[in-house]
């Protein structure tokens, strides 16, 4: 009996034990560990949206797409950048231009009296740019009025003028400073000697002629260029050949992109470099106005064909060299 007493009350003092264990909170055994959370799936950035447009696609039965407005003061506009006028005047490859040069030179008649409308001279010319810098020329002159024969008594009286003075083709290749050209042609005796003030005075047979140049161009300022191209010509006749120097030059105003106005002087000499009048020397001097419309290039201008006058030369005087000419050409 005694032992089960003290059975029974060691059980009983386990149980006060564990009772006052449970009422200070201290857990009789370490709990499980939680079962771990799921983590939330990260929010996706929402794309941007551009003014005025919906958060939604149409379709979705909440929205439509705005109608769009332009800003206040409309779309801006963006200036071309400015043209470089250097770049613009600068010859392309495939460029042309074409057209004649009408000429109202003084010169004898059937009487030998000269006048301004005695002769009328048409050059007919057309250039083609080969390359951005290299060209090729032709040009046909004409006597379109002219007398049959030259009366009066100076150094070509009883000369019978012909209409057509033949035809040149003209090779030149130009840098923005200095080029060089070279010409061949087949014309009449002494044609090649002739200037673009001179009256037209073809005479004799046709014969081949060669010519070499040095284009010069300096520019002086913004608004002044000087223009110089001294020639050497050379054209065989049936008893000799004839040689001459040919100096022509400029100086050139522009006003603004459509006007250019020239003071124009050029050298040229007679046969064997002579710069005698009495032996076809001469020296011309004028001004000119070239005005540009669009691809249309004018060109009017007046001077004297000859400062140098003999009686027996090509101008007795300085008033009987008196010119006028005009030239219209379609450049592209």
């Amino acid at each position: 009996m005694r032992m089960i007493g003290n059975a029974a009350f060691a059980v009983l003092i386990s149980g006060l034990t564990a009772g006052s264990a449970l009422a200070q909170g201290t857990p009789a055994a370490d709990p499980a560990p939680p079962w771990p959370t799921t983590p939330a799936a990260p929010t996706m950035p929402t794309a941007p949206t551009m003014p005025g447009s919906p958060a939604t696609l149409p379709g979705d039965g909440q929205t439509a797409w705005p109608t769009y407005t332009p800003p206040a003061g409309g779309v801006p506009q963006v200036d071309p950048p400015p043209v470089d006028d250097k770049k613009k005047d600068q010859p392309k490859k495939g460029g042309f231009d074409a057209g004649g040069q009408v000429r109202f030179p003084s010169g004898p008649d059937e009487a030998g009296e000269y006048g301004t409308w005695h002769w009328v001279a048409l050059d007919v010319k057309g250039k083609y740019n080969l390359l951005d810098r290299v060209s090729a020329e032709a040009a046909l002159p004409l006597a379109i009025i002219h007398p049959d024969t030259i009366g009066g008594t100076g150094g070509m009286a009883g000369v019978a003028p012909h209409m057509f003075g033949g035809m040149s083709v003209k090779l030149e290749a130009k840098l923005p400073a200095i080029g060089v050209s070279i010409t061949g042609a087949m014309m009449r005796d002494g044609a090649m000697l002739l200037s673009e003030k001179d009256f037209p005075l073809f005479t004799g047979d046709f014969h081949p002629g060669f010519a070499t140049a040095v284009p010069i161009k300096i520019r002086l300022g913004s608004l002044l260029d000087f223009k110089l191209i001294p020639a050497v010509v050379l054209q065989k006749t049936d008893d000799e050949y004839l040689d001459a120097i040919q100096i022509p030059m400029s100086l050139v105003i522009k006003l603004g992109s459509l006007l250019k106005l020239s003071t124009d002087l050029g050298v040229y000499t007679g046969d064997d470099l002579s710069l005698r009048a009495r032996n076809g020397g001469r020296i011309y001097f004028g001004g000119a106005l070239d005005v540009k419309i669009g691809p249309i290039l004018a060109h009017g201008g007046l001077g004297f064909a000859s400062l140098f006058t003999d009686p027996m030369g090509p101008y007795p005087t300085t008033k009987d060299s008196f010119y006028v000419d005009v030239n219209v050409k379609y450049a592209k």
